[in-house]
């Protein structure tokens, strides 16, 4: 009761499946295996809004980074959202391009939603129903790998279309969830930076 108050207090709702905002695309693109409770801060309207998501490694260099920022500030003159991970690397570049260029962005966070929300930039997005972080975990989970897996499968979920752009060959969480995607019976397209 007492993580309950503490999360409503810093403005985190939760929505399980059976209540009318959760996201269409869950239920449908994951059926069983869409997550029975969704933690959240921000705009609601964005779960179900579409968008590009855009994945990739945590380790990035320069020119990957340039890519990345021009493929969010392109989606944000087209008016889609990106929708990524939150984590280090591509993930913050594409949330971060897309809202500070007047765009939205929705994180799929594998860890410390709580945290994550009340970042200083986090909370200005959040106010402008701009940004909308989600997590299927406990807001105050810390991160392991088995969740960060776990959770790729929701970013796809959520989009229309992904764009990968960086991935270690065979290796990581980026390429399991990109190989995950695409074998999934309805998967959205899978787009790779060559």
């Amino acid at each position: 009761g007492f993580a309950i108050e503490e999360w409503h207090r810093n403005g985190i709702w939760i929505i399980s499946r059976s209540d009318n905002d959760y996201p269409s695309r869950y239920k449908r693109k994951l059926k069983d295996s869409a997550p029975p409770i969704l933690y959240g801060v921000g705009e609601r309207s964005l779960l179900n809004a579409g968008g590009l998501a855009v994945v990739g490694s945590r380790k990035i260099d320069y020119p990957g980074e340039e890519f990345t920022r021009d493929v969010a500030e392109r989606c944000v003159k087209d008016g889609i959202s990106i929708i990524s991970g939150g984590a280090k690397g591509v993930d913050q570049i594409s949330m971060s391009s897309a809202i500070g260029s007047g765009g939205s962005a929705v994180g799929v966070l594998a860890d410390n939603l709580l945290k994550k929300s009340l970042e200083r930039t986090s909370r200005i997005a959040i106010q402008e129903n701009r940004l909308l972080l989600i997590s299927p975990y406990n807001p105050n989970a810390r991160f392991m790998v088995g969740t960060a897996m776990a959770r790729n499968k929701l970013i796809y979920a959520l989009a229309d279309f992904s764009l990968v752009v960086t991935s270690e060959y065979k290796k990581g969480g980026t390429w399991s969830g990109a190989i995950e995607e695409l074998k999934r019976e309805n998967s959205i397209p899978v787009f790779v930076q060559k």
